[in-house]
Formats: C-alpha cells, structure tokens, sequence
C-alpha cells in the first residue's frame, strides 16, 4: 500500500458507467453556482469599487456560516479528526492553506479582467485549469493513484478550451496590444494552473479525514486570512477607509454560500474523479449556469448567443470524451 502522498503504481479500478455519470451530474450542479457567485460578487465590487474586498466579504461570510454550522457535531468532529491526522504527521500541514490559492484567482481576476476583460481572462484560466488537472491526475499529486495520459483525456481537455474560446468569443476585445495581452494572461493562467494543485489539496484532507467539511472549512479560513491581508494593504496603500459604505441588498453577501457548495462539492468528488474530469464537468456547470443566468436575470439586451450555447454544448461533449477510456476498460 502506498503511504500518504505517493502515488500507487497499481490501475484504479475503473468506475462504473452509472457513478460516472452521477458523480459528473452532481459537479455540473456544483458549477452553476459559480456564475451566480460571480454576478453577486460582482454587484458588491461594483457598488464598492473595490473587487477585492468585495472577494473578502465572500471568502469572510462563507467562513462565518461554516463557523456557525459547527454546533453541528459532525463538523466538530470532522475538524478534530483534521488536526489529529496533522499532529500524527499523517497529513502534511500545509494542505490546509489551499484556500490561499483561491485567494490568488481573485486577485488575479481583479488585475486582468481591468487589462483585457472577463472573456479572455476566462480562457487563460480555463487553460490551465485544464491543463492543471491533466498533470495532477498523470502524476498522482497527493493522490494514491494516478490517471494516465490518454489521447481521450488529452482531446477533452483540448475540446473544453475550445468550448469556452467558442463561448465567450464575441467578447474579446480587439485592438489589444499583443505583448500586454500575453503578460496580462499569465496572472489567470497561473491561477487555473494552481487551481488543479489547490482541488488536489483539498480532496486529499478530506480523504484523510473522511469529511469534506474540513476541506471546506479551512480552505475558507486561509482564504478570508489571505484577502485580509490583501485588502489592508490595498486600501490603505490608496488613502481609503478599511471599510467602505456597504450596500444593504442582503443577496450581495451570499457569494459565500454558492462558494461553498462549491468548494464542498470539490472535495468530495476529486478522490472520486480526479482533478481533469472534476474541472471538465464544473466548467460544464458554469457555462450552462451563465446561458440561464443570462435568460432569466440578464444585465444586457444582447440575450443569449448562439456561440454561448454552442459552447455549452461542446463542453458537455468534453465531459463524455473524458469519461470514455474508463467506460471502455470495464
């Protein structure tokens, strides 16, 4: 048996055609979330000016919520068995900073989409999401097992990122100056990359503690630590208030709680799934949750485009291709 941390060299057993296709159904439900995060998260920036205390007060309120929810014994529980597998040395402790690289999207997402907007910062962290989650599954980071580089991973990982060039391609701006666009790109793209690396992480604590709560958790309390920080230095560095006037729409301040279905979700499947086709069906989720969003509470009178739904579509197909090796060995 391989110890904590080092992969198998043993095949996973593959997963049946019906836990496949559930545990895909339930991440794509995940992803829908992530787009109704980002409008309400992007309201607050908006009505604040300040994109990352906006993330704060997402990261900050999915904190205090998962702090409430520990009256719950099992989440008592959960936690106790994460700081156990910690003393025992049987989990390294610097898993539970994961949330600090969900902090690093946010930034990363506030300096970039400023630069060349929300379209091409979605492909840059779409490609190394992708690309994140194939490396992951190929060399078994922090994972028992590893999940070998087959051609059909590979397309669905290429299909995915045609998808979303697809999808958001009638909002690429043009006339950027190419050496901007290319420095700009790596901030996203840096992000996506950890992002696999930060899946990886959480999974693994809630392998070891057999409870997604606490993955959840304490990627919650290092991110809020992280944005704090950020946030301090940002706004006193410009002459600001610590806090600025906040809105009272009460549906602003429930980014945390989409975050951390999501979050939730990703612990509990990436063991399951892996890294690549977690990310394949969340992005599915959130391309399909931007069409509906776009439908019922649109912000503009473009409505939905066919290269939208388009993308959506491929993407679904991505989700298939990367299950198809699995599928064929039983």
């Amino acid at each position: 048996m391989a110890s904590p941390g080092t992969p198998s060299t043993t095949p996973p057993a593959a997963p049946s055609r019906a836990r496949l296709v559930l545990d895909a159904l339930i991440t794509v439900a995940a992803g829908l979330t992530m787009p109704v995060q980002s409008r309400m998260n992007g309201a607050l920036a908006s009505e604040i000016s300040d994109p990352v205390f906006a993330a704060f007060v997402s990261f900050g309120s999915g904190f205090v919520l998962l702090t409430v929810l520990l009256v719950l014994p099992g989440n008592r529980r959960a936690l106790s068995a994460l700081w156990a597998a910690i003393r025992s040395r049987r989990m390294q402790p610097w898993l539970i900073v994961a949330g600090a690289l969900g902090a690093w999207l946010v930034i990363a997402q506030s300096i970039s989409v400023g630069v060349f907007g929300v379209a091409l910062f979605m492909i840059s962290l779409i490609a190394g999401q992708t690309v994140s989650g194939l490396l992951v599954d190929r060399f078994g980071f922090l994972s028992d097992r590893r999940q070998p580089l087959t051609p059909m991973r590979v397309i669905s990982a290429a299909v995915t990122i045609v998808a979303v060039v697809w999808s958001v391609s009638g909002s690429i701006p043009a006339g950027l100056a190419v050496g901007t666009m290319l420095l700009t790109a790596l901030l996203p793209l840096s992000a996506g990359i950890l992002s696999g690396f930060q899946q990886a992480m959480n999974g693994r604590i809630a392998s070891m503690t057999k409870a997604p709560f606490s993955a959840t958790y304490m990627n919650f309390v290092a991110g809020s630590v992280a944005l704090l920080v950020v946030t301090l230095i940002e706004r006193t560095s410009r002459g600001l208030a610590i806090v600025p006037q906040l809105p009272s729409v009460w549906w602003m301040y429930l980014g945390g709680a989409m975050g951390i279905v999501f979050i939730f979700t990703g612990a509990h499947m990436v063991p399951r799934i892996g890294v690549l086709r977690f990310t394949i069906a969340a992005i599915g989720g959130q391309l399909l949750g931007s069409l509906l969003l776009d439908w019922v509470w649109p912000t503009s009178t473009a409505g939905v485009s066919f290269a939208a739904i388009g993308g959506a579509v491929l993407t679904f197909g991505a989700i298939a291709l990367s299950a198809l090796p699995d599928v064929r060995r039983r």
